[in-house]
């Protein structure tokens, strides 16, 4: 329910708060003084476009709503125009416009000579059927059971597509299956493999060094011990000539001892390498890099794909098993679909028939006596919806044969086909707004038209811009809305008016003056009201 509309600055609006209340909420005014502003300010909060000036402001408050938006059922839309710009809030949170419209969708519905576009979708026009109907369950039923057909058939489509290359498939993937067995690769393998060549990659270069240090103490001509075997002679020939030739020739000698004691252990040193192991690991480790490359994978990677290939090839293998099985499923589904779309459009068709007599019947009372209105139910293929084309038709003369109602009907034509229609099959929205819906109304289908009106408030709140008394008398709220200028500028002011000040009003609304018959007669009309 709308409870508030905020109006900081909105056109010639300035600082207005309006209390509305469940039921009938009317505004009226002279002509001329914008009273239509108030749609618009609504309009303009849920998206309205236009030049409007910077610091406009609007915001609109409703409560027991229930949907992701609201608040403990506060529901808080607010709009502001900021250097040149569009600001949306939701409970005080920057928003979007998209969020907007989302967060009212069902919470208020505007009804006007130019606000129509939902009525004139082919789509609305079916679910409006299906709720007068009663069916929107049996319809949930059937869009179960049609997204189950449908998934089935996209199943069946893809398991014939897959069969037609099943042959082909499974040549390679048991190849590859093959290829990955054969290698038969452990989590961790790599590594090991890797750790092993680095040492053994190791020992070989000590290997290599032990023997060329062999080779140059006393294995090679000219060889260490060699060259210090003659350095001992040389010293030998002159040692005793000094004392100290003497020690030197000692150390040479100690020297000689412990570089061929070393060169004993050097050929005694025995690393037990194994070169096969080497060219072994390496060849290892060469397949697992192909495979990693080839599949694009990593060691990890190879071994789950070698559990999904043996997947794939038993579902393959299994195919020419499970499309059968599919196909059934299939068909047991398109059977159940096809009774329920049978006994959704036998049903459509009733209460169609049915909803053209009861809104031609409305119609009549609200001055289009002439107009035809049909429920056009003709059948297409099965889809979500079930099997029937669903369209509104009207022509509002006699000699004009029904076409799509965007298409024959004018604005004002609209606007009470489409309170005909709320007052038949009910809305799915808690707050409905209509816009001078009764241009062109007077007489005694002004007073059927007040009828319609107070008798769709019993169940919805309606909010109203009207010029018929026989309307405003039976608000549960009454607001009277005029402009004043000051200091050069236009304002407008909304008041609540009640007693006094409605009798004065609906007097105005009467005659166009307010004198003491105009004012007997909003007293009668009043008191009718109230009998």
């Amino acid at each position: 329910m709308l409870t508030q509309i905020n109006i900081k600055k909105f056109l010639y609006m300035e600082d207005i708060s309006i209390d509305l209340d469940e039921g009938l909420n009317v505004f009226t005014g002279e002509t001329g003084v914008g009273k239509s502003l108030i749609i618009d300010a609504v309009e303009f909060v849920l998206g309205k476009k236009g030049n409007f000036s910077d610091g406009s402001y609007v915001e609109l408050v409703f409560e027991n709503v229930d949907n992701q938006y609201s608040e403990d059922g506060t529901l808080i839309i607010s709009r502001e125009i900021k250097g040149g710009r569009s600001a949306y809030y939701i409970n005080g949170r920057r928003s979007t416009l998209s969020t907007v419209k989302e967060a009212s969708e069902g919470v208020v519905e505007i009804h006007g000579q130019h606000q129509q576009q939902k009525l004139l979708h082919k789509e609305y026009h079916r679910y409006i059927l299906d709720r007068y109907a009663g069916i929107l369950d049996v319809l949930e039923k059937y869009q179960k059971v049609y997204r189950r057909y449908t998934e089935l058939r996209k199943k069946e489509e893809k398991l014939l597509e897959e069969q037609s290359n099943r042959i082909k498939e499974l040549d390679i993937l048991r190849y590859q299956l093959q290829e990955l067995e054969e290698a038969d690769i452990k989590e961790g393998e790599k590594k090991d493999l890797e750790e092993k060549y680095s040492y053994i990659s190791r020992i070989q270069e000590i290997h290599q060094n032990i023997s060329r240090s062999l080779m140059n103490i006393s294995e090679e001509e000219n060889s260490i011990l060699d060259k210090l075997d003659q350095v001992i002679k040389d010293i030998g020939k002159i040692s005793d000539t000094h004392r100290e030739l003497k020690n030197i020739l000692e150390n040479l000698e100690e020297a000689r001892i412990l570089l061929k004691e070393s060169s004993y252990s050097l050929l005694d040193f025995d690393l037990d390498i194994d070169r096969s192991e080497m060219v072994r690991i390496q060849e290892r480790l060469d397949l697992i890099n192909r495979l990693e490359m080839k599949y694009n994978t990593d060691e990890k990677g190879l071994i789950i794909l070698k559990e999904k290939l043996k997947k794939r090839i038993e579902y393959l293998e299994n195919l020419e098993f499970e499309i059968p099985e599919v196909t059934k499923e299939k068909e047991k589904a398109y059977k159940e679909l096809k009774e329920l779309a049978e006994e959704i459009s036998a049903i459509r068709k009733k209460k169609g028939r049915e909803l053209e007599e009861k809104v031609r019947k409305h119609l009549t009372d609200l001055a289009l006596k002439d107009a035809t209105f049909i429920v056009d139910i003709k059948e297409k293929e099965l889809d979500r919806t079930g099997k029937d084309d669903i369209s509104f038709l009207f022509s509002g003369n006699k000699d004009i044969p029904p076409s799509p109602l965007g298409e024959a009907a004018s604005g004002g034509e609209i606007s009470r086909v489409s309170l005909a229609l709320k007052v038949v099959a009910g809305s799915d929205t808690d707050c409905m707004i209509f816009d001078e819906i009764d241009t062109g109304i007077g007489g005694k289908t002004a007073i059927l038209m007040a009828d319609k009106l107070k008798k769709l408030s019993e169940n919805y709140q309606v909010v109203l811009v009207t010029h018929l008394p026989q309307v405003a008398v039976r608000a549960d709220k009454h607001f009277y809305i005029d402009k004043f200028s000051e200091n050069g500028k236009t304002r407008a002011v909304v008041k609540e008016v009640s007693g006094e000040e409605r009798k004065m009003e609906i007097a105005r609304m009467l005659s166009g003056v307010i004198n003491s018959k105009s004012l007997q007669l909003a007293d009668e009309l009043l008191a009718d009201v109230v009998r």
